[in-house]
């Protein structure tokens, strides 16, 4: 317990100046947390050690249980994906194809040829209906993506051109 601690559970009693805990208090000496992975282990204080030299703490290392390891990846996979949103670059339709003109040559005609390259049915009509119909283009969608592999065009590439395009 801390002081204020103490203070707050006996809150009648004058303490004197330096702070003196009660007699049924006893000091604590911290000691360091042992080291352990993180990702699979925590740090545990257990009861204090009882020594010639007063109390020292201790501590255990356990293994998370599989609610604070579901609670790791959950904040791992959205720490990820902010990431990921606050890198996302998201240009209009417009923009994306002048972009894609002025620095590449390519036109709309290319990327539609590109799409019915696809061998997957499915894929082929959903990277259609996602080109034809966005008025926005997003930086990291599959789409572009895809697109993006076909077309040699690489992670800079990309990053150019989205750049480029946000000025247009």
């Amino acid at each position: 317990m801390s002081q204020a601690d103490i203070m707050e559970r006996h809150p009648s009693t004058l303490f004197p100046e330096p702070f003196a805990a009660l007699e049924q208090y006893q000091q604590v000496l911290d000691q360091p947390r042992p080291g352990f992975d993180g990702a699979t282990h925590k740090a545990v204080e257990v009861e204090p050690l009882e020594t010639e030299d007063g109390y020292f703490q201790q501590w255990e290392v356990v293994a998370l249980s599989a609610e604070e390891l579901a609670q790791l990846e959950a904040d791992r996979l959205a720490a990820e994906q902010a990431a990921r949103d606050a890198t996302r670059v998201t240009v209009t339709k417009r923009q994306a194809l002048l972009a894609l003109f002025d620095m590449k040559g390519i036109k709309n005609e290319d990327i539609e040829a590109q799409i019915n390259l696809i061998p997957d049915e499915f894929d082929r009509y959903r990277a259609l209906v996602d080109w034809q119909g966005s008025a926005a283009i997003e930086s990291d969608s599959p789409t572009v993506l895809l697109l993006a592999a076909g077309l040699n065009l690489t992670e800079s590439d990309l990053h150019e051109l989205f750049g480029y395009a946000e000025t247009l």
